[in-house]
């Protein structure tokens, strides 16, 4: 059941949960990521596709007859590149013709440039090479280096053939963050979404130009098309069309709170704990920082 968005404050909360919870009761939860000091692991997904574990990001696999599609590189450095192309070698040893990143975080554009080395193409959103100017090294390693920006980038949409199959990646709306794609496999009904999905909970990184509104819309186009299988950007297994629409019921329900308290004139200060976020998902100490507080509160009209 899809929950309603209302203007009227009184019982919204409760309304929006209850319709969200009903529908999720009856859709189990997507597994939980592996643990992040897990090996990379390669798993099947359709003929000729593979998703990996593992490493960072989750990245997926097209194989053609003219060779490679990878979608999404892991944690940047030469071992965590190694060990992604050692799980592609079990299943081909083609080369890689294209790597297409879904979003710019370092966890899944880490090894651009060993990609771009080895010959492949690099393509994004074209809001990407902005979103990687801003990039500064995590206090945990501040030696590390920014990603290699892509090679080719596209607006709204750009369709990838080789070897007779076809790849669409379309870019809806800034969501996780500016520069999303949504990778559509139509032969084989299958989509990965990056961190547009993530089974832990979504992060709308409003420093990297995320939007929650974008995020629902983005998700309901991609509920639009013909797939059965969504690879998510953190988890251990794809998901189901199903498990995506509780989660884009839940994020729907997040916007609606945070509507609605804004307009009963809740203070900036309480803001967070008017959502009673932790409802809907178990959110990291720390998540919600300035940025996203400030973020949301902007995105829905506070002042």
């Amino acid at each position: 059941m899809r929950a309603e968005l209302t203007l009227v404050v009184a019982g919204l909360s409760a309304a929006l949960l209850s319709s969200t919870t009903a529908h999720a009761a009856d859709v189990p939860a997507p597994a939980v990521p592996p643990p992040a000091t897990a090996p990379q692991t390669i798993h099947p997904i359709k003929p000729d596709l593979f998703m990996v574990t593992g490493g960072g990001g989750n990245s997926t696999i097209r194989i053609t007859p003219d060779g490679l599609i990878v979608i999404d590189s892991k944690n940047p450095g030469q071992q965590f590149y190694g060990d992604l192309m050692a799980q592609i070698r079990t299943v081909s040893q083609a080369p890689v013709k294209f790597l297409i990143d879904t979003h710019h975080h370092a966890d899944h554009t880490g090894n651009n440039g060993l990609f771009l080395a080895s010959g492949a193409q690099v393509i994004a959103q074209k809001n990407l090479p902005a979103e990687l100017d801003k990039f500064v090294p995590p206090a945990n390693n501040p030696d590390l280096k920014v990603p290699a920006k892509p090679s080719f980038t596209y607006d709204k949409a750009y369709t990838v053939k080789l070897g007779g199959k076809t790849v669409r990646l379309t870019h809806y709306s800034p969501a996780h963050t500016s520069a999303d794609t949504i990778v559509y496999f139509p032969e084989l009904k299958v989509v990965a979404m990056g961190d547009e999905l993530n089974a832990l909970a979504p992060n709308i990184d409003y420093a990297g130009g995320g939007n929650l509104a974008g995020f629902v819309n983005s998700l309901d186009q991609t509920l639009k098309l013909d797939w059965d299988w969504a690879v998510p950007g953190h988890g251990a297994e794809p998901w189901t069309k199903a498990q995506v629409k509780v989660y884009r019921d839940k994020l729907e329900t997040l916007l609606g709170r945070a509507r609605a308290s804004v307009e009963a004139g809740t203070p900036k200060d309480g803001f967070i704990a008017s959502l009673k976020s932790t409802e809907l998902w178990s959110f990291p100490s720390g998540f919600w920082n300035d940025s996203r507080t400030n973020g949301l509160w902007a995105e829905v009209g506070g002042r």
